[in-house]
């Protein structure tokens, strides 16, 4: 398992066990490079702990434990975890504001505590059979136990055509589910579990109070107390620049903090894509800031590089912006161990273009609804938008990535999978928000799944394959919850996006940065789809394998494979999803007895040995 896992932790290796039980870890090093082993231990034995993370209000806490007597051994900032455990058992867990995976075993109690952070910036797998359970960072490193067998569940796979991702707890895995965002499950030794939530998204109905300056102001608080707790480190930093609203305010945060931080980072598309490229903007903000700038060009994109990322990606994601974004974390990771990003921005402030519908729509739905009805029965000029708003949100919104709707199921998918694409948690959070205005429930349901099993599995995925650790401060959970109270019409109106992070960025920023229209991250998907990927994508998706597994009609495939034009950004973006599932499919599922043996190879062969700690300790 931990030889599956050694691109997580290029810098040591822990292990612990323990009369049946066990866990090891890899570590990235990042504080206190020569002394913050894992496992960590506390002062008697009793209490066990591996972490994946970092722990940004470290300092709080280890005054805190230092206070209640305890001597820590390392700067590590995981160490603080068996002491607080020790004096708070599960409660300790509110308390942490970070991004981490926690494994920890108590020994007396004979019991294990697994948790995940409130957002899902670290991922955390379980995997249970009738005599033995698991956990893990990454589902690969299951192949690593001698009775894991690798069996589809393929209930969830309408759910991945619909979201492009397959949303917590579930997996495309028989018997493995990943732990969501701010959740704690306790594991005896007997067999018994238990499961919560120690932390989700406050959603209510927002306040209407309160001037665009003094909410302005209260976010400019948050951020100036978020961002500089997410530059410590004993390693050099960099960030992420694209030239925007969002990464260009925390590069004027950094600056703010004082904190070194001398490398920024920019995708350069060159010139036969000129309307993706935005290195302009991003080398105007690298030099206003006085950042060393890099700019990255994209051209190092193959469909082999697509194979290694589906590997990489450990569960099937048909985001395209993972491309891009796995060159530049490759060139960044030669000069930088962690990186900042503006990931969670969109999602939180509301950027998203589909956000702005609601505003329309909302003006329409005031419309007595007879009279809405009549107008599209008559098929009048804006029948389209009218009908919309005859439709609850919650029939309506998939999320930011849909990319296959319930006709085009019908039509993709063999009879017997033809299933909802809402497992039970999503049908339930929508039952649970019909009361909420629409653009509250489309973020809070984004927030809860689109951000961790999208936006920051690329984050966590791409930056630990290239041993980089990406921070996200705009996924702190006070600046979310915070954002989440905003009132809507701050959030966006007057055909403004993100109206209150740009009031607090014109503190810091040029106002040409700040007015800028949303980009996102721009990737030539149709350009890429229609040209370098097409040979690639058409052979994949009309193989031999790829037909016996009896998922889809044959016939819908070559449909779709004939739409496939430099116009069909839709088409493109199903294919897209489908090959990133087959190749998934392949890689892991596929392939995981030749790459357990290549990876166990390369492990014992290295000279140093794995740090044993037995039951004596």
């Amino acid at each position: 398992m931990l030889a599956l896992l050694q691109h997580r932790g290029p810098d040591g290796e822990g292990l612990f066990l323990d009369h049946g039980f066990g866990f090891g870890m890899r570590r990235l090093a990042i504080l206190d490079r020569e002394e913050g082993h894992q496992p960590y231990v506390s002062e008697d034995g009793r209490v066990v702990a591996v972490y994946n993370g970092e722990l940004y209000n470290y300092a709080m806490l280890k005054t805190y434990v230092e206070g209640r007597g305890h001597r820590l051994r390392s700067r590590a900032d995981g160490e603080v975890l068996v002491h607080l455990y020790e004096e708070l058992g599960a409660d300790m867990l509110p308390r942490l504001r970070g991004m981490f995976a926690i494994a920890l075993w108590d020994r007396r109690r004979q019991e294990l505590l697994l948790a995940r952070d409130p957002v899902g910036q670290k991922p955390l797998y379980v995997w249970h059979s009738p005599h033995q359970v698991a956990f893990a960072s990454e589902l690969k490193a299951f192949w690593g136990l001698r009775h894991f067998t690798a069996a589809l569940d393929l209930r969830w796979l309408s759910t991945y055509l619909a979201h492009r991702f397959v949303p917590a707890p579930h997996t495309l895995l028989r018997k493995v589910v990943k732990l969501r965002p701010g959740e704690a499950v306790r594991l005896s030794a007997d067999g018994r579990q238990v499961a919560w939530l120690y932390w989700q998204p406050q959603l209510t109905t927002p306040t209407a109070e309160g001037t665009l300056d003094q909410w302005s102001q209260k976010l400019d608080e948050a951020l100036r107390a978020t961002v500089p707790s997410h530059l410590a480190s004993d390693v050099p930093i960099g960030l992420f620049l694209s030239g925007g609203l969002d990464s260009s305010l925390l590069a004027a945060l950094a600056r703010v903090a004082g904190h070194d931080v001398r490398d920024a980072w920019s995708i350069a598309w060159g010139d036969h894509l000129p309307a993706y490229d935005e290195t302009v903007w991003a080398e105007k903000v690298a030099r206003h800031f006085d950042y060393a700038w890099h700019p990255v060009t994209a051209g190092t994109i193959t469909p082999e590089r697509l194979r290694q990322i589906a590997y990489a990606l450990d569960e099937p994601m048909g985001d395209p912006t993972v491309l891009p974004l796995d060159v530049v974390a490759e060139a960044a990771s030669r000069e930088n161990t962690v990186i900042i990003s503006g990931e969670g921005a969109d999602e939180i402030f509301a950027g998203y273009a589909g956000y702005g519908e609601v505003a329309t729509l909302g003006h329409l739905s005031r419309i007595p609804r007879a009279l809405r009805q009549w107008w599209t029965q008559l098929g009048l000029k804006g029948s389209g938008a009218i009908a919309r708003t005859l439709v609850p949100i919650a029939d309506r919104y998939r999320g930011v990535g849909f990319t296959f709707d319930e006709t085009a199921q019908a039509t993709l998918l063999v009879p017997e999978l033809r299933m909802s694409d809402r497992p039970p948690a999503v049908h339930d959070y929508w039952a649970a928000v019909r009361e909420l205005p629409a653009l509250q429930a489309m973020q809070g349901f984004d927030v809860r799944w689109f951000l961790p099993d999208d936006v920051l599995v690329k984050a966590d995925r791409i930056g630990m394959r290239h041993h980089l650790e990406i921070r996200v401060p705009y996924c702190d959970p006070e600046v979310i919850e915070l954002a989440l109270a905003v009132p809507l019409h701050w959030r966006r109106s007057r055909g403004i996006d993100k109206r209150v992070l740009r009031q607090a960025a014109q503190r810091y920023l040029p106002p040409a940065i700040v007015r800028r229209s949303k980009r996102g991250f721009p990737t030539p998907l149709t350009y890429w789809m229609s040209g370098l990927f097409y040979d690639f994508a058409y052979d994949t998706l009309t193989s031999r394998t790829f037909r016996q597994r009896g998922w889809f009609m044959p016939e819908a495939i070559d449909h779709l494979l004939a739409g496939l034009t430099r116009q069909s950004s839709t088409v493109a973006r199903q294919v897209y999803a489908l090959l990133m599932l087959e190749l998934w499919a392949e890689e892991l599922v596929d392939q995981n007895h030749a790459r357990v043996n290549r990876a166990n190879d390369e492990t014992w062969a290295r000279q140093s040995a794995p740090q044993l700690l037995g039951p004596s300790v």
